[in-house]
């Protein structure tokens, strides 16, 4: 039989590659790459979950394990703020832990670690703590001010409290359940809120230290409350007031909405009253001064008004300028005066009642020292005036100083048309008709409503 062509090679290939295995072997080759290492099968610890937190609050962790036999000896770290509130050892590598976070712990990453026995386990950077409050600022942030401030609830499991007091028309409304505090010489209020945000204002002591401070916004009832600090939120700045001097006119320029500017007076005798007033080239302008005593304290705070009148002392007295509209980009004229008080005491009775020299008067810096002190003032009325009024209008001296009038007859009993109305603070009040002429005594005392302020102005015409 005759073989093909294609028959015969394949043959001879089989038999070339048959001949060529039987020769001696070549040279060994070169040596390969180095693979990767394996797994070590020394313990560790392989995942935290959940890997953050929010500081002032409590929380479960799940560490895991790898190669490890934890039992209910193993004692767990997180590091300084976190205490282990239990354990549970859910099998020999992984752990349950409950853990409760202070509200002082430092933000940012930790390592957390595991010991037991000889045997210590630790996972760098695994567990990282973050602030639950987040808190932007509108004004200026130094010492001796005024902030308006903007909080956001990162923390969405625990909205704010929104239980209030008031209709925000006759009476304001108050957040029972809400409250801010901060660093020392750092205090502030809520002025409004929702679930997960807030409006407030804060407040910074003359005497709060410079650099980072906290807030903390308090939500929940009395003793019940849950903290949402906001870590170093605040940056205070150092300044110093300027100084306030009788017949000198200072000017300063509100660069930014809610700006504050600082400035102090210290008296150069004792026993007087001072008025500190700021023009404004602004029409949009509101005016406005927080005046705190000697401490410099917002606590102390003696009180917030457009032209603040107050007694001087000897100690200093601080004036906060700011206009709670946020209008910026104008400039003011700030001045002081001292007034001499022309209330000459004793005149708590009408036996002690003080003359009025003539009319029309103009009469400053009267003082109700308390809320059962009465000022007497006595006039004379002549027979041109028989068939005219006695007109009396108060005024500030202190804002809210909330004065009642009467005017009464010479056997200081008989009244002429009764007390004023004390529809508000200060009064403008018109007596009946002079009966007859002799001497006419004004009555000037606190308000049933409460007491609320001490000094004021009285102005007394015949009409």
């Amino acid at each position: 039989m005759r073989m093909s062509r294609v028959g015969l090679l394949s043959l001879s290939l089989v038999t070339l590659f048959a001949l060529g295995c039987s020769g001696d072997a070549g040279p060994q080759g070169p040596a390969g790459q180095p693979g990767e290492e394996g797994p070590s099968a020394d313990p560790s610890i392989s995942a935290i979950t959940p890997g953050k937190a929010f500081i002032s609050r409590r929380a479960d962790v799940t560490i895991s394990g790898f190669n490890t036999s934890w039992t209910d000896g193993a004692s767990i770290d997180f590091g300084p703020g976190i205490t282990i509130v239990e354990k549970k050892i859910a099998s020999p590598t992984a752990i349950v832990a409950t853990i409760e976070i202070d509200a002082s712990a430092a933000v940012g990453p930790r390592d957390v670690n595991v010991t037991e026995g000889d045997t210590k386990v630790t996972y760098a950077g695994a567990f990282s703590l973050d602030a639950p409050l987040e808190v932007s600022f509108q004004g200026t942030q130094a010492q001796g001010s005024i902030l308006v401030g903007t909080a956001k609830q990162r923390d969405l499991s625990t909205p704010f409290d929104l239980t209030y007091t008031g209709d925000g028309f006759f009476t304001p409304i108050v957040y029972t359940n809400l409250a801010v505090s901060g660093s020392a010489g750092v205090s502030g209020g809520v002025d409004d809120a929702q679930l997960y945000g807030a409006d407030l204002t804060v407040f910074t002591d003359v005497t709060a230290a410079a650099g980072t401070a906290d807030i903390t916004l308090a939500s929940g009832l009395p003793g019940e409350e849950i903290l949402s600090p906001a870590k170093g939120s605040l940056q205070i700045e150092a300044r110093q007031p300027t100084a306030l001097t009788p017949a000198m006119i200072l000017t300063s320029t509100i660069d930014q909405p809610f700006a504050t500017v600082l400035y102090q007076y210290t008296p150069t005798s004792a026993g007087k009253v001072i008025t500190v007033e700021a023009l404004a080239d602004s029409p949009d302008a509101s005016p406005r001064f927080a005046v705190l005593p000697a401490s410099g304290k917002f606590a102390d705070l003696i009180t917030f008004a457009a032209a603040p009148t107050v007694e001087a002392g000897a100690d200093p007295i601080y004036f906060i300028y700011w206009d709670n509209t946020g209008t910026s980009g104008y400039s003011i004229n700030v001045s002081v005066t001292e007034i001499v008080p022309a209330e000459t005491e004793p005149n708590n009775t009408c036996g002690e009642a003080q003359q009025v020299a003539s009319l029309p008067a103009e009469l400053e810096a009267f003082k109700l020292s308390d809320k059962d002190d009465q000022d007497w003032l006595v006039i004379d009325a002549v027979e041109a005036d028989v068939g005219k009024v006695i007109h009396v209008v108060t005024s500030p001296g202190e804002a809210q100083t909330d004065t009642v009038v009467e005017v009464l007859g010479s056997d200081c009993t008989t009244s002429l048309g009764g007390e004023s109305e004390d529809s508000d603070y200060h009064e403008d009040f018109t007596s009946d008709p002079i009966p007859a002429p002799g001497k006419y005594f004004i009555k000037v005392t606190n308000s049933t409503y409460g007491y609320s302020g001490a000094l004021y102005n009285v102005s007394i015409t015949i009409e």
